[in-house]
């Protein structure tokens, strides 16, 4: 595309144009998880601990794993559990507003409707995993307690086994919720035609409403931007200084990619961002398996040329004004930020 053509089609669309489309392609989902972690605060313990030194026992502390054998296996069961956060992280955007949860991990993500029955199915799996693992770990709960009881605590015994759990209690505390999808929270033309206010003052609610909700959705594509250009940086490093090429590499790529795009498709339309997820789907991961880079060098120098050019122009986008502007902004994307985006 020459830099005429980039200028033409980087032209502004409103938000309020923007917000709708999303609210079409987008879903909100969210998943908690929560287990037991296996550990007893022993305080006697800590206490008796304190005076033997001669230290102030207020403020100590002492926790202790309280299984031996058997933590492995819980360990598993809580990695088990930790995946569904991970899966949907993996396939979705984060909604939630700078500030909230670590990292933008936490909260609601957005999911493209088309990509919706997959993520749901796959989730449905993860946690019928899970749970079956729980499961399993609790049939054998009661001896691993025993064999702890027995062998581990010494003369925190009477301690111990006032903090160990019953099995029901640790099936209470391992908790899966996959919350029911949910739209953006956008204002309908049903709800708009039920108010009875002036045509001014709604005007300004749903402006203010979109302005909000156009917010998020800028920093959901911020985040996918940082999220595309740290997978294309790894890529351009492995192409060009690795000694050993992942087998995540290609894949992370196309994940990223095809995330990036479902994110300009069915927000803004940034033309740019759209050429640049298929100059990641077609140039950087342009074979199917890292193997054939080995057998067919220009194909790797290749990889590595496109890799070069995305993050070059990813970096460039995370200084790019939005292209669905608020109704207080100029409207133009500055000229200097795309003259050489290609």
């Amino acid at each position: 595309m020459n830099k005429g053509n980039l200028t033409e089609a980087i032209q502004t669309q409103s938000v309020s144009d923007a917000v709708k489309m999303a609210a079409n392609n987008f879903l909100l989902i969210a998943v908690k998880v929560s287990f037991w972690d296996g550990k007893g605060r022993f305080t006697e313990a800590a206490a008796k601990a304190a005076e033997e030194a001669g230290a102030d026992a207020e403020g100590t502390r002492m926790y202790k794993d309280l299984l031996k054998i058997g933590k492995d296996e819980l360990n598993g069961v809580k990695e088990n559990y930790r995946r569904l956060r991970t899966y949907l992280t993996a396939n979705s955007i984060p909604y939630s507003k700078s500030g909230e949860g670590k990292g933008q991990r936490r909260g609601k993500k957005m999911v493209n409707v088309l990509s919706y029955p997959d993520v749901a199915a796959g989730l449905a799996d993860l946690k019928d995993i899970a749970e079956n693992s729980l499961n399993n770990f609790l049939e054998n709960y009661e001896g691993y307690r025993a064999d702890a009881l027995n062998n581990n605590f010494g003369a925190w015994r009477a301690e111990a086994e006032r903090l160990f759990p019953t099995a029901q209690e640790v099936a209470d505390q391992f908790t899966i919720e996959i919350a029911d999808p949910e739209p953006l929270p956008v204002f309908s033309d049903g709800q708009i035609g039920s108010w009875n206010l002036p045509a001014e003052m709604l005007g300004k609610i749903v402006e203010q409403s979109n302005a909000a909700i156009a917010q998020q959705l800028e920093e959901a594509k911020q985040y996918s931007i940082d999220a595309s250009l740290k997978v294309c940086e790894t890529a351009l490093k492995q192409l060009t200084e690795g000694k050993r090429l992942h087998e995540t590499l290609i894949p992370n790529v196309k994940r990223e990619a095809i995330k990036l795009r479902e994110m300009a498709d069915g927000y803004d339309q940034d033309v740019r961002i759209q050429e640049i997820a298929d100059d990641m789907l077609e140039g950087i991961a342009n074979v199917s398996d890292k193997e054939e880079w080995k057998n067919n060098e220009t194909k790797k120098i290749e990889a590595a040329k496109s890799a070069e050019n995305v993050v070059k122009n990813l970096k460039r986008m995370k200084q790019a004004a939005p292209v669905a502007v608020a109704p207080d902004t100029s409207g133009v994307i500055l000229p200097e930020l795309t003259a050489d985006l290609v």
